[in-house]
């Protein structure tokens, strides 16, 4: 590892928990959960220069709900380069979900935000789309695949990469099944911010990649609900399609933080942290990006 660690990466604990991964992946194929984002983009630009081992398998979990951004910078920009080294994106259909919109009670999987106390205060619900959506999804498609436990698979045990940068380490979250040996490439094996990240992109030559999210993500800062509107109106019909169709089950879910309905919501120009091209919060380790 070179010296441009950070103090974080430095830290005992980060020494071992990198030096117990190490251990665990050798020898296992790698399958790369691609999450259509900067890092991701990242990731492709190192492993064709080189820089990265070449995955076994390179899998995008489809939604149903994905930006239309996102799916544009894969087929216009990463997936040809990948082609061209003899690789591919191979899309997880969103058949594999068990779960949809809501869970088995009925509860939005997304973090919707809701009305409380008499319409006075607005909360938010807890996010469980990533998982549902992204994260069970590639692991159904890689064990399809015939990749799964020692002796009980056709291909074995696999290393999973996920594209989460050095600046977002309190994001790492290994998968607690024994055949999945989850690796952070960006952490790990090529130390690299978001910014760094960007900056690789554009050493290659590429555009600036999109920030991989769903349509209806409530997490969306005001900027880039306004991008959505301005520049994808068919992304942006479809979100207040869908929460027209979760407020029909319940009247006080909403998918922007001031708790009205898309339509009526007045984006903040001087919001915070609201680039369009900025960061989601999703803390689950799983929004792959």
């Amino acid at each position: 590892m070179k010296a441009i660690q950070t103090d974080l990466f430095e830290t005992r604990d980060l020494v071992a928990l990198r030096k117990k991964w190490t251990t665990a992946a050798v020898g296992r194929p790698v399958v790369w959960s691609y999450g259509g984002g900067v890092q991701s983009a990242a990731i492709a630009v190192l492993v064709l220069r080189g820089e990265l081992p070449r995955p076994e398998r390179i899998v995008m979990a489809d939604t149903s709900r994905e930006a239309s951004a996102t799916w544009a910078y894969l087929d216009e920009v990463v997936q040809p380069a990948l082609v061209e080294a003899g690789l591919r994106v191979e899309v997880a259909p969103h058949t594999l979900a068990t779960k949809d919109l809501t869970s088995t009670d009925g509860r939005p999987l997304m973090p919707v935000y809701t009305r409380q106390a008499g319409g006075r205060r607005v909360g938010q619900m807890c996010n469980f789309c990533s998982g549902e959506w992204k994260r069970d999804v590639v692991r159904r498609y890689v064990r399809s695949l015939g990749y799964g436990p020692e002796g009980r698979s056709e291909r074995g045990p696999v290393v999973n990469w996920l594209g989460i940068s050095r600046d977002e380490i309190g994001r790492m979250s290994g998968d607690r099944r024994k055949w999945i040996v989850t690796r952070w490439p960006l952490i790990f094996d090529r130390p690299t911010t978001r910014a760094g990240c960007l900056d690789l992109v554009a050493e290659a030559g590429w555009p600036r990649p999109p920030k991989s999210s769903c349509w209806c993500c409530p997490y969306r800062s005001d900027a880039q609900w306004r991008e959505l509107r301005e520049s994808w109106p068919e992304d942006w019909a479809q979100a207040v399609a869908l929460e027209a169709e979760l407020r029909e089950r319940d009247c006080d879910v909403y998918l922007h933080r001031s708790g009205v309905p898309l339509r009526k919501a007045l984006f903040d120009e001087c919001q915070a942290g609201g680039s369009a091209t900025g960061e989601l919060p999703c803390t689950s380790g799983q929004c792959w990006t």
